[in-house]
């Protein structure tokens, strides 16, 4: 770890836990706001530095760039809020009743839920009532659809201005063929069974039972980290859910959870980024954290080089216009990411390749 990466940690765990700061000295700020954009918390970050009084402060030019930063991502949060509220109230005036998934329904666990950054809201309405939401939802004042309708997607996307929806017919895609039926039973006990209704702002709204919150947050960060880049927003997503919901969760369940998907080792592998970097108490970790301090390691690098989708633009941006190029590119690249994959999971590596293979690579680690 570079002195700069120590310091964004000892910054990141201060904002997240809301604890003191445990750093001494000047900081490098545009070193620290570079990781940070580039893992999705800059406004997690510039909220800390705007509060601080002592030498440790960023430059006043640094400052009023955070500031901008933060007040662009509060504007766009209210507008999404909005949209949000006259969506799901236009959805039940239709007899949907919608569940919450991501951003809103994740930044609700965090201290200040305005400083969890995302860009658009997830629904998921379920594959009975699809078509119905989407219908409703095209016909709001000041809409528009800029995604495909179509049974074989996971979700349709609604414009509103610059500010989009997605509805979700299904929670997650690109999932394993032999583990759909076992995703499916999930989905269906977290999402109808057992979802919630908690208060949002004094408005109502439903949201995934516990279990499948900390499970699915997990499960987007992993299908992530094997296809464009995941980053510590991400993370710190579960970290945040683990945190809240400690002391709540029926641990059996979200163990059946887990390894129905065959994940337990990526879960306590990671658990050793959420206990390690972000500071999540270890007893508040779920079935222990890896012991294998090399995966770790690997897996740190890794996720600190990629970030936010840093693999997916860098596969986009080198991809040849030629499609017979683009086919040789892409597959030159899955084997170099299998690679990559192999040092930390062998086990997935092996799973995702003999995947890819049987579909003909139509599934691979770009999600082309």
């Amino acid at each position: 770890m570079t002195p700069t990466e120590s310091q964004y940690f000892a910054l990141l765990r201060s904002a997240l836990w809301n604890t003191p700061l445990a750093l001494s000295g000047p900081i490098d700020w545009k070193g620290v706001m570079h990781i940070a954009n580039h893992h999705g918390n800059t406004s997690l970050l510039g909220d800390l530095a705007t509060r601080m009084t002592d030498d440790r402060r960023p430059s006043d030019e640094m400052l009023r760039q955070m500031r901008d930063s933060m007040r662009v991502n509060l504007v766009n949060q209210l507008h999404l809020k909005q949209i949000l509220v006259a969506s799901v109230q236009m959805l039940r005036q239709n007899g949907i009743e919608p569940v919450l998934l991501k951003g809103f329904s994740l930044s609700m666990l965090y201290p200040n839920p305005s400083l969890r950054q995302f860009g658009d809201i997830d629904i998921f309405v379920g594959l009975d009532e699809f078509h119905h939401a989407c219908a409703v939802l095209r016909n709001m004042p000041g809409s528009y659809n800029w995604g495909e309708e179509v049974d074989s997607g996971k979700h349709f996307n609604i414009e509103f201005g610059q500010y989009a929806m997605e509805v979700h017919r299904v929670s997650a895609d690109e999932v394993d063929p032999d583990e759909r039926e076992a995703y499916a039973a999930i989905e269906r006990e977290g999402l109808f069974d057992e979802a919630r209704r908690v208060s949002f702002e004094g408005f109502e709204l439903s949201v995934p039972s516990k279990e499948f919150m900390v499970f699915f947050t997990f499960f987007h960060a992993w299908h992530h980290f094997l296809t464009s880049g995941v980053g510590l927003r991400q993370l710190s997503d579960v970290a945040m859910t683990l945190h809240a919901f400690h002391g709540q969760l029926d641990l059996d369940k979200l163990r059946s959870y887990i390894e129905a998907m065959g994940l337990m080792q990526p879960w306590q592998t990671f658990g050793g980024i959420f206990v390690d970097y972000i500071g999540l108490p270890e007893a508040e970790m779920p079935f222990g954290v890896s012991g294998n301090a090399r995966a770790v390691g690997r897996l740190y690098q890794r996720v600190m080089e990629e970030g936010n989708f840093k693999r997916q633009r860098k596969f986009k941006l080198n991809c040849p216009k030629r499609r017979l190029l683009q086919k040789l590119h892409a597959f030159i690249c899955i084997f170099i990411d299998y690679f990559h994959l192999a040092k930390v999971f062998p086990k997935q590596a092996a799973h995702e390749l003999k995947v890819s293979l049987r579909a003909g690579f139509r599934k691979n680690l770009h999600g082309n």
